[in-house]
């Protein structure tokens, strides 16, 4: 059977993509993982006896950020061998080199936190639905799924949407509140933006320009629909899907 493109560069995803983010050394993974400490926030795990997935795992940098913390029961799921045998370099997580969705259907583990960080809008739509809902099958009483995504409703929404020519799809909040409906999980969701975040004199500068900005944006829609379709301007947003307790399988404690 003939691979597709996007098969081909998925499973390339290395050479053809993430090489040039910058080179897999100590200094990479220390500076993502500041990165995302200050992105995530109080949403990262608490708990280090929770179970953590980490579904499209990239080069591990999430998972070397809990590692830091502390946390050991972690686990990773990535379709690219090349970036496995880096991260298998600089972690001790328990690394799958498998399709997601396939992951998902014959594990047999149970998880507290799901990360699918920059991952669901490389899916179609009858393939997200699949995954999300394999997702809240394999959450423990508690568990939450925190999700980063392109957001449609930005201004620059096809900057990320486009971005990656493996690309899907583009994300509004209400399409998570259509698709947690189908999936088991709660319509008690969260969404926060990707924006700067003060650490400093430039970063604080930064954050003071969004603010004016994100001002801008939400005063041109109201003007247009009287509605500001729920404030989340950035080009990426975060969300948190809880799990709905009548469909889990177990607890795990967030930082609030």
């Amino acid at each position: 059977m003939v691979k597709s493109a996007k098969q081909k560069i998925i499973e390339n995803y290395y050479e053809t993509t993430s090489a040039r983010s910058g080179s897999g050394n100590t200094a990479y993974y220390e500076r993502c993982a500041s990165h995302l400490a200050r992105r995530l926030q109080r949403w990262l795990p608490k708990d280090p006896e929770c179970t953590v997935l980490d579904l499209g795992c990239g080069r591990g940098e999430l998972l070397y950020l809990l590692e830091k913390r502390g946390f050991n029961n972690l686990t990773g799921v990535n379709l690219s061998k090349k970036e496995l045998e880096q991260t298998r370099r600089y972690t001790k997580a328990a690394y799958y080199c498998q399709d997601i969705l396939t992951f998902l259907h014959e594990t047999k583990l149970t998880f507290d936190w799901i990360g699918v960080l920059n991952i669901l809008e490389h899916l179609d739509r009858d393939t997200l639905l699949n995954v999300l809902q394999a997702s809240a099958a394999r959450l423990r009483p508690g568990g939450v799924i925190v999700a980063m995504v392109p957001n449609a409703i930005s201004p620059f929404a096809a900057v990320t949407r486009f971005w990656d020519i493996t690309h899907e799809l583009s994300f509004t909040p209400n399409n998570f509140r259509q698709l947690a409906h189908l999936s088991g999980l709660s319509p008690c969701i969260e969404f926060r933006e990707c924006s700067p975040k003060p650490h400093g004199l430039k970063s604080l500068i930064r954050w003071m320009g969004w603010q004016c900005i994100r001002g801008l944006i939400r005063s041109y829609l109201l003007i247009e629909t009287g509605d500001s379709k729920g404030g989340i301007y950035t080009m990426d947003m975060l969300v948190r899907l809880h799990v709905a307790e009548d469909y889990a399988v177990g607890k795990c404690t967030t930082l609030s």
